[in-house]
């Protein structure tokens, strides 16, 4: 019977040179996953639409979920930035419209998946693609009173 000891129970911590380097975890980086699907392509599913239908439906779908996803980020700005006299109803009433927002974004989103696309989800990918055009500054603006 062998029996442990402290050091044998405790987990290597970065830069623990204590154990030898080959009994420590190395990440293994410069790894690269197969594509399964590319964006803008469809996968026919078992569903009684065409496949012309499901591709106009998701192109159609992923610019709506753009302007959707830059809406909902437009709510939680203006609910950080308002200010002023009405502060409390303005940022209950943009937060309450972001979780509005999120809740669409996932319907969207999952729409898109059953019709056999990918549905955007990246930042840069959305501010490409959104139609939503913010007019207003990055600063906060003065509070009207």
């Amino acid at each position: 019977m062998t029996t442990r000891t402290r050091h044998d129970a405790t987990p290597a911590i970065a830069g623990d040179s204590s154990r030898p380097a080959s009994s420590r975890a190395v990440p293994v980086t410069g790894q690269r996953g197969k594509e399964t699907q590319a964006f803008g392509t469809i996968v026919r599913l078992p569903i009684a639409l065409d496949g012309s239908v499901c591709a106009d439906s998701v192109k159609d779908l992923n610019q709506i979920l753009a302007d959707t996803m830059t809406l909902r980020d437009l709510y939680k700005k203006h609910h950080w930035q308002v200010a002023g006299e009405t502060f409390y109803e303005l940022h209950l009433l943009f937060d309450k419209h972001y979780e509005e927002q999120v809740k669409l974004i996932d319907d969207i989103a999952e729409r898109i998946q059953l019709l056999g696309g990918l549905s955007i989800a990246m930042a840069a990918d959305v501010a490409e693609t959104t139609r939503v055009v913010d007019q207003g500054p990055i600063d906060r603006p003065d509070a009207v009173d």
